[in-house]
This record gives C-alpha cells, sequence and structure tokens, in this order.
C-alpha cells in the first residue's frame, strides 16, 4: 500500500568502491550504479546487471561490493511482491556484509529485512530488524540509513491505520530527505505523505500534492513510484466527485502498473477503477474490472486489495438489483474484514514494545543528554502497558472484577495447594435483573452492575477473589475459612450489602441476589465439581423465592433443576389472565425523516401480585411451552386493536404493531382470532401490523407464505422482524407476502468496525426497497444512530433515544397533532 525504501547505501557517482584496479572492478561499480535507479523502475533489467555484479564482486573477492548487490537485488524481489525468495537473498547479502565488516551495509541489510517481514505480516520480527538498522546507522553516522529507517516506521504506523501518527512521521522524513538533498528519498516519502492525506480524508490535500509531484516523479524515471502515487490519486479523484477522471487514469495507468509487475497495485487500480465505473453508471465494464481485481488479489494474497473490491462488487450488485449476489460479497467482505481486523490487533501487540525502542532511538540521535532519561522512560511506559495487557486478559472490562478464566485459575490454584483449611466457592446470580435492562435501558443495567461489582468488594476481605462470569452472574473465592459455616455467614453479609439501595443514572434501585455455597473440600475436591455444586445451590435459592442463600446439600439427583420456579409460573399464569393481571406498554415508532410519531408497538407485561412488574422474558418461553400463549396472544391482540381504535380520534392513520409468536401463527383458527379483534374494536385492518420473526417465518416456509397471504387479505401488515439474525433471509423475503422490514437491534449496537456496519445496514435499506418494502430500525439509543438511518433513507425508527415503553395512560401524552410530533427534545 506504500513505498518503502529499500536502496542500499551506494558511494556518490564517480567514486570507487573498494581500491581493486582492474576492469572488471570497474565493471562492477558500473553494473551497481547503473542498477541502483533500475530497483524501483525497471526490475526486471535491475536483476540482470545486479546478478552479472554479484558474480563479478565473488570473483573479485569483495565482500562489501557482494552485499550491495544482493541487497539490491532482494530489493527487486520485494517490489515485485516475491517477499520469500527477498528473504532468502538478503539472507546472503547479510552474510557478505559481515564478512565485509561493514556496518553501513549491514543497516542496509537489515533494513530491507524488516520491509520483508513486514510485508509477510510478521511485525515483531519486522520491528526487530529496523532496531537494530537504526543502531548501525547511528553508530556510524548514517544520516540516510536512519531517515529511511525512520521512514518505514511511518510505515508500520499506516499498516497499522494509525494515519495521524503517520503523516507526522512522513512530514518529518521528507524534512530530513529535503535537507540532504535525496531526490529518491523526497519521493518516497512525498508519495507516503499523498497516501496519509487519503486515509486521514484530506482528498484535496493529496490531490494538489501528488499533481506538484507527479513530474517529479516521472524526470527521475521511478516507474514504481508513479504507479503508486498515480494509484492513490484515484480515489481522492472519486471521493470529490471527479469518477470520470479517476476512470480515465486508471485506464491510462494499468500498462505502466503491468509493465512494473507489482501484482498488488494492478489489483488496486482495478479495483478503483471499477468504483469509477459503477458510479457513471457503466456497471458491465465496472463487474469486468472488479471481478479482474479479485482475483489478481486472491493469487497474490492482497488481502487488502480483497477486501477493497468485495467491498464496491457488494455495492455493484446492489446497483443492479442483484441482491443475493450482493449479500453474498458483503458476507465475504465481513468474514476478510473481521479477519484482517484481528490481525490488526494482534500486530499491534506484536510491536508495542519495539514501536517505543524505535522512538527512543530516534530521539537519541537528536539530543545524545537525553538518552538515559528517555530510556527509564519507555521502559516504564513499556512495564505499564506490559501490566495493562495483562489486567485486561484477567479482568472483566466492565466492572474491573476478575473474569471468568482468571477466576477458575485461581480456584484450581486453591484446590491444588491442598492447605487444611478450608475455602469457600459462592454463586451469586442478581434477581430480576433483566427488568432493569429492559424498562430503564443497558446503559442503566451497566452501570448498576458496577455499582453490585463495589458492593460485593467490599462485603468480602481483601484476600478474597470476586469475580463476574458474565451477565449478572458472579462468583466469590473465599480463601483460608476457619470453619465451613463462615461461607454461609459472608453469604448473608453479601445479601445484607444488596439491600442497600443505589442511586444508578438518576434512579434510586435495590436489587437482591440468589447465592449458592460450596465449601471445599467437603462439597468437592475440583474446580469443575465445586462450581457445578454451587451452581446448583444458587438455583435452589432461587426456587426458594430468590433473596436467599442455600448451601450445596447432596441429593439423589445431582443434576441441574429447571429453570427456577417454572411450575408455579406455569401455575400463577394460568389465573393471570382471570385476574387481570396482564397489561400492554406502548413503545412509540417515528419516521426517520420528519421524526414524526406514526404508530405503536405493543409490548406484554406481567403484573404479578408479588414479583411486581415481570417483563415477558420471565415468562413467555413458559407460557410457549405450556401453550397457554394462545389465550394470552389472543388478548394481547383485543386489547391492542382496541387501545389503537381509541387513539384513531386524536391521531388518525397511527398503527399499532403486535408480536405473534410461531405457535399462535401456526394455529388454523389464528386468522380467525384476527378477524374477531378487528370487528370488535372497530380498528380498520390497515392499521394493524402483525410482527413475525424472521426464525418463526423460515420453520414452515410454503404454509407461512399462505398464512401471511390470508391475512393480508384482511387488509392487515406484515412486518418480518429481527431481520439479518437468521440464515434465510434473502429467501424469506422473495417467498413472503410482507409489507414491512424490522432491523434487528444488534446492527445499530454491536459493531466492531463502524464503517462495515454502516454498508451492512445500507445494503439492507436499499434491499428492501428494492422490494417495495418500508424499514424500520429498532433500538436507536443515540443521536449518531438516528443520523445514520436519516443519511442511509431508513423509513421509520424506535428505540429509548426516542421514548421507552409505557403504559397506555402515558403513551397517551405522545398524541399531538401532526406538526409537533417529534419525540421529546429531553430524550435526545
Amino acid at each position: 500500500m506504500s513505498t518503502p525504501d529499500p536502496r542500499p547505501d551506494l558511494p556518490p557517482q564517480g567514486a570507487p568502491l573498494d581500491p581493486v584496479p582492474s576492469r572488471a572492478a570497474a565493471r562492477l561499480r558500473d553494473l551497481l550504479q547503473l542498477a541502483e535507479p533500475l530497483v524501483v523502475s525497471d526490475a526486471e533489467q535491475a536483476e540482470a546487471a545486479l546478478r552479472e555484479a554479484q558474480k563479478l564482486a565473488g570473483a573479485l573477492g569483495d565482500a562489501r561490493s557482494e552485499a550491495l548487490a544482493l541487497t539490491l537485488l532482494g530489493a527487486t524481489f520485494f517490489f515485485r511482491s516475491q517477499y520469500p525468495t527477498a528473504l532468502q537473498v538478503l539472507g546472503q547479502a547479510q552474510a557478505a556484509a559481515t564478512r565485509a565488516q561493514d556496518d553501513r551495509v549491514t543497516a542496509r541489510v537489515l533494513n530491507n529485512l524488516g520491509n520483508c517481514e513486514v510485508a509477510l505480516g510478521n511485525y515483531g520480527e519486522g520491528m526487530e530488524y529496523y532496531q537494530q538498522s537504526l543502531r548501525l546507522a547511528q553508530a556510524c553516522g548514517d544520516e540516510d540509513g536512519r531517515t529511511r529507517a525512520l521512514s518505514n516506521v511511518g510505515l508500520i504506523h499506516l499498516e497499522l491505520g494509525e494515519h495521524e501518527l503517520a503523516l507526522e512521521v512522513f512530514q518529518e522524513v521528507l524534512a530530513l530527505a529535503e535537507e540532504a538533498q535525496d531526490a529518491l528519498s523526497q519521493s518516497s516519502s512525498t508519495i507516503n505523505l499523498v497516501l496519509s492525506y487519503y486515509h486521514v480524508g484530506r482528498y484535496a490535500d493529496a490531490l494538489t500534492l501528488g499533481a506538484a509531484h507527479l513530474p517529479v516523479v516521472r524526470a527521475l524515471g521511478v516507474r514504481q513510484h508513479e504507479v503508486v502515487l498515480r494509484a492513490w490519486l484515484l480515489p481522492c479523484l472519486i471521493q470529490t466527485g471527479q469518477a470520470g477522471d479517476a476512470a480515465r487514469q486508471a485506464e491510462d495507468l494499468l500498462p505502466l502498473a503491468q509493465a512494473v509487475d507489482d501484482r498488488e497495485y494492478v489489483a488496486y487500480i482495478r479495483a478503483f477503477y471499477g468504483q469509477a465505473l459503477t458510479q457513471l453508471g457503466r456497471l458491465d465494464a465496472a463487474q469486468e474490472q472488479l471481478l479482474l481485481a479479485l482475483a489478481e488479489a486472491q493469487q497474490h494474497g492482497a488481502r487488502l486489495s480483497e477486501r477493497t473490491v468485495l467491498q464496491h462488487l457488494s455495492e455493484l450488485h446492489a446497483a443492479r438489483g442483484e441482491w443475493q449476489q450482493a449479500y453474498e460479497r458483503l458476507q465475504a467482505y465481513e468474514a476478510l474484514n473481521r479477519t484482517l481486523h484481528a490481525e490488526a490487533v494482534a500486530r499491534k501487540a506484536q510491536v508495542m514494545g519495539a514501536q517505543m525502542q524505535v522512538e527512543i532511538l530516534r530521539r537519541e540521535a537528536d539530543a545524545e543528554r537525553r538518552r538515559s532519561a528517555e530510556l527509564t522512560q519507555a521502559n516504564t511506559a513499556l512495564q505499564a502497558a506490559q501490566e495493562a495487557l495483562s489486567y485486561r486478559a484477567t479482568h472483566d472490562a466492565l466492572t474491573g472484577l476478575a473474569n471468568r478464566a482468571h477466576f477458575q485459575a485461581e480456584l484450581e490454584r486453591a484446590v491444588q495447594a491442598a492447605s487444611p483449611a478450608p475455602f469457600g466457592v459462592l454463586f451469586i446470580d442478581l434477581d430480576r435483573f433483566k427488568q432493569v435492562n429492559d424498562t430503564l435501558g443497558h446503559e442503566v443495567g451497566d452501570e448498576l452492575l458496577k455499582a453490585v461489582a463495589g458492593q460485593l468488594r467490599g462485603a468480602v476481605r481483601s484476600g478474597d477473589l470476586v469475580a463476574r462470569m458474565g451477565g449478572d452472574e458472579f462468583t466469590i473465592l473465599l480463601r483460608s475459612l476457619r470453619e465451613p459455616r463462615d461461607a454461609e455467614r459472608v453469604a448473608h453479609k453479601i445479601l445484607n450489602a444488596l439491600a442497600q439501595p443505589l442511586l444508578v443514572c438518576g434512579h434510586t434501585l435495590q436489587v437482591t441476589g440468589s447465592i449458592g455455597v460450596a465449601v471445599a473440600p467437603r462439597d468437592g475436591q475440583d474446580v469443575g465439581t465445586l462450581q457445578k455444586h454451587a451452581d446448583l445451590a444458587m438455583y435452589r435459592a432461587k426456587q426458594g423465592g430468590k433473596n436467599g442463600v442455600r448451601t450445596f446439600q447432596p441429593g439423589p439427583d445431582e443434576a441441574f433443576p429447571q429453570p427456577p420456579g417454572h411450575l408455579e409460573v406455569e401455575r400463577d399464569l394460568r389465573g393471570a389472565l382471570v385476574r387481570g393481571e396482564f397489561v400492554l406498554h406502548y413503545q412509540g415508532q417515528y419516521d426517520v425523516r420528519t421524526q414524526a410519531l406514526t404508530g405503536f408497538e405493543a409490548l406484554l407485561r406481567w403484573q404479578h401480585p408479588t414479583q411486581g412488574l415481570l417483563p415477558p422474558g420471565e415468562f413467555l418461553g413458559i407460557a410457549e411451552d405450556s401453550q397457554l400463549i394462545l389465550p394470552v396472544g389472543a388478548w394481547v391482540l383485543r386489547e391492542a386493536c382496541g387501545q389503537a381504535a381509541a387513539w384513531q380520534t386524536r391521531a388518525p392513520g397511527l398503527t399499532i404493531s403486535v408480536n405473534v409468536s410461531a405457535l399462535q401463527f401456526e394455529q388454523p383458527g389464528f386468522l380467525t382470532t384476527v378477524q374477531q379483534a378487528l370487528e370488535a374494536s372497530g380498528l380498520a385492518p390497515q392499521h394493524l401490523i402483525l410482527e413475525l420473526t424472521e426464525q418463526a417465518a423460515a420453520r414452515h416456509p410454503e404454509a407461512t407464505a399462505q398464512q401471511l397471504a390470508r391475512l393480508r387479505g384482511l387488509g392487515v401488515q406484515i412486518a418480518l422482524d429481527d431481520f439479518g439474525t437468521g440464515q434465510s433471509s434473502l429467501s424469506l423475503l422473495h417467498q413472503l407476502p410482507i409489507d414491512l422490514l424490522k432491523i434487528d437491534r444488534s446492527f445499530l449496537q454491536a459493531a466492531p468496525d463502524p464503517e462495515a456496519n454502516r454498508v451492512f445496514i445500507g445494503v439492507m435499506i436499499t434491499l428492501a426497497h428494492g422490494l417495495n418494502l418500508l424499514v424500520t430500525a429498532e433500538g436507536v439509543e443515540t443521536s449518531q444512530q438516528r443520523a445514520l438511518l436519516g443519511e442511509l433513507g431508513c423509513d421509520s425508527m424506535q428505540g429509548f433515544l426516542l421514548t421507552r415503553p409505557l403504559p397506555a395512560a402515558e403513551a397517551e401524552g405522545l398524541l399531538m397533532p401532526p406538526a409537533a410530533s417529534a419525540p421529546p427534545a429531553s430524550l435526545n
């Protein structure tokens, strides 16, 4: 992607390499001086000259000249992306430089070895070579060598995505090259500046600098530099609306890139060519270039080029309405992007220590008197970085507690220690934590978990270990107990601590927990048994009414029981309808463009007589298992339709969305249930939206399509919920008669790569609109997410940023004239 400078240190034109008075020595000198500029302009011609020079140097016993010839020869393979061959030749160059005892040549060989290792993805080895090269260059006063090594450090920043840092380094390197009047170093530094400008979004600066430098490159005759410079001007032209110029430039540049034989850049140029042609509407020609680029990138292992091509191919297929191909290309892009992201993280970890050492050497060259102080500072920083990495590997990122792996390792140590004193294992599960997440949002839930972590730490001794296993589950290792009953006493102390009210994000919250206790060696003598028995005791505490402590008691069956309270919940559910304990909450849905309220989604809640308001996650699974979902679902339909009909006088056209379970949907009488709910309420059918999840729809696609067709015959609308989370999305869209697509909240809230997430959501919206479907996005929690949906053309949205689920009386307060029906300002 950039222009490393692997040239060796050659003497000025006309200066003798060694005092060998012979025609062979003169021929050797001429060959080396001829080959130097050819390395980056005509690698094949340079290779022929250098092989002759190598033979002459060997015959003359001139180890220094042999090392120089081999270094340049390795560079010819480097610029043709033949990295293993380049490494092999540079190894021979290193041996020759060692025989010659010439530090300047050795420094250049080490620099080139670093370039090859970095190109192969071995960033740690590459940085070690750069360190050695910098030390040698500095020791022998080789400013050119120092400049080149520092330039390669800039390239490391560029490869790792640290574009602002790379820009700063290349500006410094350019100043050094200009001071030394080194034309080739100035050229490579200028080109790398253009590349950095592109990556930081300064497209106009890149075009201005590139246009000014292109005549200089051509005057130097360095064809490889010209290829790289002109290649990175192409996306800058595209980004500034000059797609036509980009297409013409790419077509003109391709023969030169092929002549130079830089296969990675051939792929890049074709990719940018295809992108420009796509913008110009020349889709067939664009597809031809992109497919050629993909083949070139895959053949030569240029995965960065491959990722770029896959993204452009997905956009191309979407522009042609080829949704299946667009989706497949996007999936391939996502997979490769995740791999490259993981590798980038690994590379950053590889080079962390080496990068700091390189920085030390650079500063030492500027001010020797600060060397000792800076070395101490760097070592301290390195130690702190290593400690931070170690901490992150063993601790939970949210709460700062030990994580699962660290807890299990410490528990294993406690087991292996074979101490005569007993030790305890506590398993803690917060009661009804999901209700906090569902009603107040994940941000409040996260802050609550942090506060609970503090309560747990405060309730145990400093030598005990508190860990978060995931979600709302915590474990505690109580070391060196005086007697087994001490573990139960600590568990009750924890319950009392949890009972204290907590102020979280402006809400006063009080949580309880169910705690299971196991004591070693009485309840187990290995990690798995102890954890299992503590977990089992916790479930029994849940079954006993929650907010309690249970110590493991062996029984005839130590298998895990059913989820706590299953039978009790089923029993209570059977009377809940009769007692009128179910209620509906309503979450507003808003037009993305105007932010006007367009409808509500009805969400079921259970006002339990002893447990309070329960979200659906606490009981819907049991309702489905027992088939109680059928009468409950019928009640939801009647209640939601009745409420929506009552609101029509204040908000004509307001829709009501009702979730339908797979079991409900597949009942023969479901159509009649819907029809009766509409007739009883007087709600016009077009105002009712039935939401069916992608998983439910995929169970029996043909029967689903027939049922949906009958429902649409009544006049109701159909929405496919949680779209994108299953494996059959595209086939479902083609088969099923639906009106609306709901994008699952996970696509807005859990993207490691924001740009990839943007592309993925954009393709889904374009796909839906291409099939004449409306799109609703769920889980909108930030203004940035709302702005992204507006930019991508989404139709409607819902989420905590706009309004939380509200009881009917409170939801009615959102009804207002259309001109003023934006979400409340206080929620923005």
